[in-house]
């Protein structure tokens, strides 16, 4: 694997190679600005397979480095984690919001670095792989086929939708926000009611665009009091709330039932659409294990719950 570590303290540069280096990653590129960064990343013969950026940097911090690299093609589905001291919740949100797969603070244990290098570069992969398959269902001559590659249980991808991160993101962001930042934030799961049946009775390609359009229905009745959003799988939208913002499940239930009843797209198959919304869960977790199943004790939550919102056809 390739990497471009990026700081502007050469300590720095030198100790992550090292660290690298003794990882197995020999092939360590460095550069000690934003401005060198974009250079190297903007030369065709200098693909990267994962880059580590520090946030705190002069003249263009790492954030808005992350942000021109998600521009560069070929860099869409790149990890790109940020390693850094910086561990206030302003700047863990600007990172994931310019597109960061993961947020590490220093000083950070050689191992979980390790783990959070190889988790992200099998997320690209798996990203990359199921973009393709999902691009060459759209321009098949057989959309009409039911497809059997896609699952319904699969986190489907919708980077286009505001707000909305992949599944592995968002994982990553709960980890930082519940074990650092554990009183501004919960999570709320909301289930595309009779998600199964829809799948059923769709083809690959009209199911993501059913998804699609109740995600895009959802995530603007709630753009003012939440942070991210991710597609779990079978049907299933996560909601990071802000507390300070004073919303919550019940305040959520309210906003879906004033919902239009014509959302654009949403039925090419005549489906009826409606949620099902779960309860709020506090982010706070002392642990990565604890803080990922707060995320499975939303989805159970929202799937056990029986209050459905916001039919529309």
């Amino acid at each position: 694997m390739r990497i471009l570590a990026v700081d502007d303290d050469p300590s720095i540069l030198e100790l992550l190679t090292s660290v690298l280096t003794a990882f197995g990653y020999k092939d360590v590129v460095t550069a000690r600005s934003g401005q060198e960064a974009l250079q190297i990343l903007s030369e065709p013969k200098q693909a990267f397979d994962c880059l580590l950026l520090d946030v705190q940097m002069p003249q263009m911090n790492g954030i808005a480095l992350c942000e021109e690299a998600r521009k560069i093609p070929g860099y869409k589905f790149t990890p790109i984690i940020m390693v850094t001291a910086m561990v206030q919740k302003q700047y863990i949100d600007e990172a994931f919001d310019v597109g960061a797969t993961d947020y590490v603070t220093k000083p950070f244990e050689f191992s979980d670095l390790q783990q959070r290098l190889s988790d992200a570069y099998r997320m690209a992969a798996e990203r990359r792989a199921a973009i393709e398959v999902l691009e060459a269902d759209m321009y098949a001559q057989t959309d009409s086929e039911f497809n059997p590659d896609l699952r319904l249980s699969d986190p489907l991808y919708f980077g286009d939708l505001p707000g909305c991160i992949g599944l592995a993101e968002f994982e990553n962001y709960v980890i930082q926000l519940s074990t650092m930042h554990s009183t501004v934030s919960k999570i709320v799961a909301v289930k595309v009611a009779d998600a199964e049946q829809i799948f059923n009775a769709s083809t690959a390609s009209a199911f993501r665009e059913t998804m699609a359009s109740a995600g895009t229905a959802l995530l603007s009745k709630t753009q003012k009091g939440r942070n991210f959003a991710t597609y779990w799988g079978n049907g299933v939208y996560l909601l990071i709330l802000d507390n300070q913002k004073g919303m919550g499940a019940e305040q959520l239930k309210t906003l879906l039932s004033d919902m239009p009843v014509e959302v654009e797209s949403c039925a090419r198959d005549n489906h009826s659409i409606s949620y099902q919304v779960g309860e709020d869960v506090a982010l706070k977790a002392t642990s990565k294990m604890e803080a990922l199943f707060l995320i499975d004790k939303a989805v159970e939550l929202a799937e056990l719950g029986n209050t459905q919102m916001a039919r529309f056809a």
